[in-house]
């Protein structure tokens, strides 16, 4: 349904053999948390009218919920990346496996990681050298660079 709205990572992208750097992860991040900013300002506007403010932030709530734990990691299971790794030109994929592809599990598994926020990139500055976060020891997975 979503699929040509997803990100598109072509098969022959090039791994570059580095995991992804603290920079670009962040700004990854905040990339993907763009539309969910976008479509919270109308949602907590219109949920201040009253009798149906209830109505709408529920659907707001359930909008959110879809956005970061169902289409998120269905990015990230079928593309290698989200909307923003894709930019930052990262690829999410199993530890040890450059050209494989997170199953939707694990990808789900890894949104867990990155909802606990802080904690994840403290894990991510203390491991320094090794690049991996709590996301990714979750998942079972790294980021990696790639040539596009």
């Amino acid at each position: 349904m979503l699929d040509s709205y997803l990100p598109p990572i072509p098969d022959d992208a090039v791994p570059t053999g580095e995991r992804g750097e603290l920079g670009p992860r962040l700004i990854a991040t905040l990339i993907d948390m763009v539309p969910s900013i976008v479509v919270a300002i109308p949602f907590v506007i219109l949920s201040l009218i009253p009798l149906l403010g209830c109505i709408i932030a529920l659907v707001h709530l359930v909008v959110q919920v879809l956005y970061f734990w169902w289409f998120i990691p269905h990015c990230v299971s079928k593309n290698g990346a989200s909307i923003g790794k894709k930019m930052q030109k990262l690829r999410v994929v199993p530890l040890g496996n450059p050209s494989g592809r997170l199953d939707m599990g694990a990808a789900v598994l890894r949104q867990v990681g990155a909802a606990l926020g802080i904690i994840n990139l403290i894990v991510l500055v203390v491991k320094g050298d090794e690049r991996i976060s709590l996301a990714d020891m979750l998942g079972k997975s790294e980021v990696i660079k790639v040539d596009r």
